[in-house]
């Protein structure tokens, strides 16, 4: 018990963990964008689906389908579903998937079954064998090696057998799972030739099931060729006009009635029509399309040899006076060929007969003679047809042995017991003799395998009430049903009349309506509901033990009343028609909408109670308004109304505005009803309110001439320049004669005087004082770069050497380095130089 129980829990904690694996995988396959995928399958196909094809593009929305849903598939071979992740193979002829593994398994078991079958068939039955007639049987032909489709039944080679995982097109071994295509597809155009051919091939991406039809335009005419020619799709491109063809048809006499259809394939006349028989002897209405046939006569036209007759039926041309054919005979073996008159008897040639017996295998050994060959007596070692036994008997006796058959016959049961049968069983002959499925009778039929078939025997039925009658297979009087025109005569068990038919068992319920008074709820209406008097209902366990019924009729209390009544809401809103049992006023849930005191707004609570639901005025139970005033407020005024939310008009808006006249000096102030008062026209609306924003002192402004505005503290630019007559000053060029003249004459160009002679002495007196002064200006520069001259040489000039002593010494050779002494030397010149420009540019 204690390893029944391991072994058990072992088997649970296995089951558990394939199903946490398949359920895992399932979820990683996550969900596809199918509008997507569909969207960029059929890019390159755009054809409205007619009735010709809707055929074939609901199959491939079909295999679509299946696809795209992960498991919606079934692998017919382990019945199990076929996930987007997994390997499959599908077949080219009905299109179904099946697991890579399972197909592989499928093929290789059914190639292995029919290799060994073959071989066995080859060893039992390789030579052939003779039946019961002594007729010999050929040895069956050996089948061909092949698998077949586990849904279609198509044949493939084995050859055929699938051994990698393919794309639906075949293009793409092993395809990857991609989220933006159809599983199992490559994602490349399909390219297979459509059907039917049209010279067109697939436009759609991989994809399963059969190709769509063929969506490429058209032009052709019609198939008589006398309508236009017209653009259709490929697939319709054979299309009939409405006109007939009037062709005149094979007969001569009559001409087609029928549709639109290619030239020379008119059908066959219907027509009928008196035709002579071809040996002219007789005449038949018969069909214009068959207008030869033949009567029974026999020709009987004599030969040229006056002795013998035509013997054919009804034939076409005459055989009077046609050659004998008998004037050329050959003798009864056929070797020997003679020409002479038909009168006369052929004789025998003399030779060997050398015909084939009716044996099959060996020829006549007697001379030429006349009439059938003997039978065969070679003596032959003959097997009898049960094959175990031998004997030597002529070619023409059969060979039968006296054992008998054990073998069972086909119905299962019985050994068949004939003599030497040969494995060739006849069928048994005794009878079956079971009971039938109407226990009533015993199965007359043949020994046989199986069930049975039903009684073929007959019974009569009655009604109820004995007035219909009807006959039905025996066996099957339980479940025959009658249908009886009568009524019921069986006593009703409520106040209602019967009005249903006659009919077997208990009554059905009645489904007249109640029709008496509802006091379940005091209305007063009739009650509407299914009658309910009589209901049947399970008898309660307290009944006595005597009672074997387990159910009985009860009259039930009536149901809530369903009569539609008018009710009006709390709120006097609507009147709406609800149950009688339900009829009570409730809140509509509507907003209640009572005009307020304010006289703006409306009660916004959900519908209530109200004293008068008739009166749309505020009442008890309204809410109050608490909203502000929302009475528009003149225009320009941006102050709100003090008061709360009241009837128009609003009280003049006293809010003193302080604000900067045109000027900007001064401040004014005044109310905002005053200033936007609108009374008036527009003209004096825009004057009051200049009034209001003006300081009434004079304009501090300019005019262009530079003078000081004449008006009053106004807006905009100044008005009336030109009448200003200021004075002012005038000058000539030298500065020294002036005038003062008005404002006016210097706007109209006197803007300067001319100089006179006084004039233009001072100015050459003038310029001379300015070259003198420039020249002792040049004077001055000079002396101070002497200066400066000379108080750099005096601080960089070249030093006093001091006297030395000399020594009278004995000439030594010099090891001076002279080019690296004068690179020194340059160097010291150009670090003097750049000091003194540096010290004479501070100076």
């Amino acid at each position: 018990m204690e390893k029944f129980n391991k072994a058990q829990a072992k088997n649970l904690a296995a089951a558990q963990k394939l199903v946490n694996a398949y359920a895992s995988s399932s979820e990683d396959e996550g969900e596809l964008d199918e509008k997507h995928i569909l969207d960029l399958l059929y890019k390159h196909y755009k054809a409205p689906v007619t009735a010709s094809s809707d055929n074939n593009v609901n199959r491939t929305a079909t295999f679509l389908e299946n696809t795209l849903h992960s498991g919606a598939a079934t692998c017919l071979i382990c019945i199990g579903s076929i996930r987007r992740v997994e390997s499959i193979w599908s077949c080219k002829s009905c299109y179904c998937f099946f697991h890579l593994n399972c197909i592989q398994r499928w093929a290789n078991d059914s190639v292995m079954q029919m290799k060994v079958k073959a071989e066995q068939q080859q060893t039992n039955d390789n030579q052939g064998h003779y039946n019961h007639l002594g007729e010999f049987v050929q040895p069956k032909r050996t089948k061909s090696l092949h698998w077949c489709c586990p849904q279609c039944r198509r044949d493939y080679q084995p050859a055929d057998r699938p051994t990698q995982y393919e794309c639906f097109c075949g293009k793409e071994p092993n395809p990857q799972p991609q989220p933006f295509l159809v599983p199992h597809s490559c994602g490349e155009i399909c390219g297979k030739l459509l059907q039917p051919k049209c010279g067109h091939d697939c436009k759609l991406l991989c994809h399963p099931g059969p190709c769509p039809p063929c969506a490429q335009l058209a032009h052709s005419s019609c198939l008589c060729g006398n309508a236009a020619v017209r653009s259709v799709r490929c697939i319709d491109k054979s299309w009939q006009c409405e006109q007939k063809c009037q062709s005149l048809l094979s007969c001569g006499k009559h001409k087609c009635n029928q549709r639109c259809h290619r030239p020379g394939q008119c059908p066959p006349c219907t027509s009928k029509s008196s035709q002579p028989c071809e040996c002219k002897r007789e005449k038949k209405v018969v069909n214009c399309a068959e207008p030869k046939w033949k009567c029974s006569n026999v020709c009987g036209a004599l030969f040229a040899c006056g002795i013998h007759t035509c013997e054919k039926v009804c034939h076409a041309g005459s055989c009077e006076g046609a050659e004998c054919p008998f004037g050329v005979r050959s003798c009864p073996c056929g070797k020997s060929i003679k020409s002479g008159g038909c009168n006369e008897l052929q004789e025998t040639c003399g030779d060997t007969c050398q015909k084939l017996l009716s044996c099959g295998k060996h020829s006549c050994a007697q001379r030429c003679h006349r009439g059938p060959c003997n039978l065969c007596l070679v003596r032959t070692t003959k097997k009898c047809r049960c094959g175990l036994h031998e004997k030597e008997l002529p070619c023409s006796k059969e060979f039968n042995c006296e054992t008998k058959c054990k073998q069972m016959r086909d119905c299962g049961k019985h050994a068949c017991n004939r003599k030497c049968c040969g494995d060739q069983c006849p069928p048994c002959e005794k009878i079956c003799g079971k009971q039938l499925s109407c226990n009533k009778h015993k199965c007359q039929s043949v020994c046989h395998n199986g069930p049975c078939y039903p009684c073929k025997m007959e019974s009569q039925v009655n009604c109820r009430c004995g007035k219909t009658r009807r006959s039905v297979p025996c066996g099957r009087e339980k479940n025959a049903r009658i249908a009886c025109q009568e009524l019921c005569r069986i006593t009703s068990k409520c106040h209602h009349a019967i009005k249903h038919r006659c009919h077997k068992g208990e009554c059905p319920p009645c489904v007249q309506p109640c029709g008496l008074v509802n006091d379940s709820t005091g209305c007063g209406h009739i009650c509407k509901a299914r009658c309910h008097a009589a209901q049947r209902v399970p008898r309660p366990d307290q009944a006595p033990r005597g009672q074997q019924h387990k159910y009985e009729y009860r009259a039930l209390p009536h149901p809530r009343c369903e009569e539609n009544v008018s009710v009006r809401c709390i709120g006097g809103h609507e009147l709406a028609t609800w149950p009688c049992w339900n009829s009570k006023p409730t809140s509509c849930q509507r907003k209640c909408a009572r005009q307020l005191k304010c006289g703006n707004h409306r009660c916004d609570r959900v519908c209530h109670t109200v004293p008068d639901p008739q009166d749309m005025q505020q009442q008890v139970g309204c809410a109050n308004c608490e909203q502000g005033c929302a009475i528009p407020r003149p225009a320009g005024c941006t102050h709100a109304c003090a008061k709360g939310c009241h009837p128009p008009p609003c009280a003049p808006c006293a809010f003193v505005i302080k604000n900067k006249c045109y000027c900007g000096l001064n401040q004014v102030i005044y109310k905002c009803s005053e200033y936007f008062n609108e009374e008036g026209s527009l003209q004096e609306v825009q004057e009051r309110q200049q009034r209001f924003n003006s300081c009434g002192n004079r304009c501090l402004k300019n005019f262009n001439c530079g003078h000081r505005c004449l008006t009053v503290c106004h807006p905009g630019p100044c008005p009336n320049p030109e009448l200003c007559r200021k004075k002012l000053r005038i000058y000539c060029k030298c500065k020294r004669l002036k005038q003062e003249i008005a404002c006016d004459k210097h706007r109209a160009g006197q803007t300067s005087l001319n100089c006179d002679d006084n004039c233009q002495a001072e100015r050459s007196k003038a310029q001379a004082t300015e070259q003198q002064q420039q020249q002792l200006k040049l004077q001055q520069e000079q002396e101070r770069n002497r200066l400066e001259l000379e108080k750099y040489e005096l601080k960089f000039g070249k030093r006093k050497h001091k006297e030395r002593k000399t020594l009278d010494v004995e000439p030594t050779k010099s090891n001076i380095n002279w080019p690296r002494l004068s690179i020194y030397a340059l160097s010291l010149l150009v670090v003097i130089g750049a000091l003194g420009v540096a010290y004479y540019a501070d100076s």
